[in-house]
């Protein structure tokens, strides 16, 4: 994971301003797409080394003949047939030159190469973000993810000073002055053992000057911050670079004293939220087991079911939360993130899901895989500190036979209708993908269906070590298994209210693909002691 950030900048000529980092799916088509590129550049250095080739066996007797003519000009001039001849030869030659140094061959291949535009640099900032999001999520030292690895964990290659120097410098640009600080120390650690170009020493010098100033860390009785920008300081700093080390304490997130991550943790305000940090880390829920938390196999008193029943594990009374283990099939998650990946003329080609109509499949891919919004309040935002991922909404139209295998499965173990339910929202998750806390029942009001009764999100692959799913209320972690669901209810069945222990999130992907799905069951429909209609204001209890 690590690799993608620099990834993302290596490649800035060869794409657009898309999020590319924001889901497998599309740094898969970024490799793609410098794929592409590269061979379009491979193209054009043919061609220019074949004109440039091609000019200079031209150029050659011109030079030879000019040199000869140099001797004979006299005699050009006054003879008029000699003088015709060299102007025809002037002319014939000057056409030649001009149509080798404009070759069109290598103008069309480089109007090609300029079609996709250059990544932006609000998309380099972004995967920075998503980096430093993954750092303080999980308490990641810099000094650790420099090297690639989280714990006992191998999460990238170990990065060199070009790349710490890109996290320290958005870190200063972010205002984000810890971070400055340790990627700063990396970026010269790593800087002194070959003194690699891309590190402008000087500006490196001032980052961990500013950042000094602005975290309090007194380094001034470390190096003499007044002439920093002298190169006869390197040395002072590299015998004191333990010490500075020391004073962060950044080696071991573990220690007792404390650390730079328990200072991101204090500036937290909401408990809530110091909690979805600390259950990201440990992956372990703290929810004590009660007499009515129960496994077993399910059936719903279908006749049906009875033969293959559900594995149904309960998870918390109030609000009602439950697993449901192997409820989707290999098969149909295989056709679903088909679905979201490959678009219709890929598809045409490769004759892909042969029992489709033409007409369906168009249906099916009108849309392609976007930026996950965040919604709140009746406001729709893409920001990535609340949300990084890419989604693909489906109708049970878009395949009748799969969509409609899943309504029966969900009607079964909810006992609520998906008549009025919305479509299936298909996410994937790339480089720290992520959902803050939040609620799926809305708060601004009833919609024309009524409120997210009933939330089923489906998990479409594994990622067994990060990206979990977290109710910091209940202190209830749940793991990305590949073909289970988790259900809950959002709403009190008594006067639909939300229920504040649905409250949950998204941790950030370290490494792995995540795919998940999720459904809504709304009020409408459904049979339900009170009159949804009756609720203008929504209340979080």
């Amino acid at each position: 994971m690590l690799r993608y950030l620099v990834f993302l900048i290596s490649t800035c000529m060869f794409a657009n301003g898309l999020n590319w980092h924001s889901s497998q799916i599309m740094l898969k088509y970024l490799y793609n797409v410098q794929d592409k590129q590269f061979a379009l550049a491979e193209e054009y250095l043919e061609l220019e080394t074949k004109r440039i080739h091609e000019l200079q066996r031209f150029l050659v007797p011109i030079v030879d003949w000019y040199i000869n003519y140099s001797f004979t000009k006299e005699k050009f001039i006054l003879s008029h047939i000699d003088s015709i001849k060299m102007m025809t030869w002037i002319h014939k030659d000057l056409s030649t030159i001009k149509k080798i140094m404009s070759n069109k061959q290598s103008v069309e291949v480089f109007k090609q190469f300029e079609e996709h535009k250059a990544i932006s640099e609000l998309n380099i900032q972004s995967a920075y973000r998503a980096l430093r999001r993954i750092q303080k999520v999980y308490a990641i030292p810099a000094s650790d993810m420099a090297v690639g690895k989280y714990k006992d964990r191998i999460i990238g290659d170990p990065m060199d000073a070009c790349e710490c120097n890109v996290m320290s410098k958005y870190s200063v640009e972010e205002y984000d002055t810890y971070g400055a600080i340790e990627w700063a120390l990396q970026t010269y650690n790593k800087w002194l053992m070959d003194r690699p170009k891309c590190v402008d020493i000087d500006k490196l010098y001032y980052y961990i000057r500013l950042a000094s100033m602005s975290t309090g860390f007194n380094f001034e009785n470390l190096s003499n911050f007044s002439n920093l920008n002298h190169f006869g300081n390197i040395d002072y700093i590299t015998r004191y670079f333990s010490l500075i080390e020391n004073e962060l304490n950044i080696r071991d997130i573990n220690a007792e004293s404390t650390d730079i991550y328990h200072i991101y943790d204090n500036f937290e305000q909401l408990s809530r939220n110091k909690n979805f940090r600390n259950l990201c880390r440990t992956g372990k829920s703290a929810r004590p087991l009660t007499c009515e938390s129960k496994c077993r196999y399910q059936t719903k008193n279908s006749p049906y079911w009875i033969l293959m029943p559900f594995k149904e594990e309960d998870i918390s009374i109030n609000p009602s939360i439950k697993l449901y283990h192997d409820i989707i099939y290999d098969e149909e998650i295989e056709l679903i993130t088909k679905m979201a990946s490959i678009d219709v003329s890929k598809l045409l080609d490769a004759h892909y899901v042969p029992r489709y109509h033409v007409d369906d499949i168009k249906i099916c891919f009108t849309l392609k895989l976007t930026d996950a919004a965040f919604y709140f309040n009746g406001k729709i935002s893409l920001v990535d500190e609340q949300r990084l991922g890419q989604l693909k909404w489906f109708s049970e139209s878009s395949d009748p036979m799969l969509f409609g295998k899943l309504n029966e499965r969900i009607e079964c173990i909810t006992e609520y209708s998906t008549k009025t339910a919305e479509g299936y929202q298909v996410v994937n998750y790339g480089l720290g993908g992520h959902f803050s806390e939040h609620v799926d029942a809305f708060t601004d009001g009833p919609k024309s269906n009524g409120n997210r009764l009933v939330t089923i999100l489906f998990y479409m692959t594994d990622v067994p070590e990060d990206g979990y799913t977290v109710f910091p209320n209940i202190n209830f972690v749940a793991h990305c298994r590949k073909g289970t669901a988790l259900v809950w209810q959002n709403l009190y069945l008594n006067n639909g209210s939300v229920n504040s222990g649905t409250i949950h999130g998204g941790c950030p992907v370290i490494k792995g693909n995540k795919w998940i799905m999720t459904k809504g069951l709304y009020e409408e429909g459904q049979h339900l002691t009170y009159n949804w209609r009756d609720n203008k204001i929504i209340t979080i209890v």
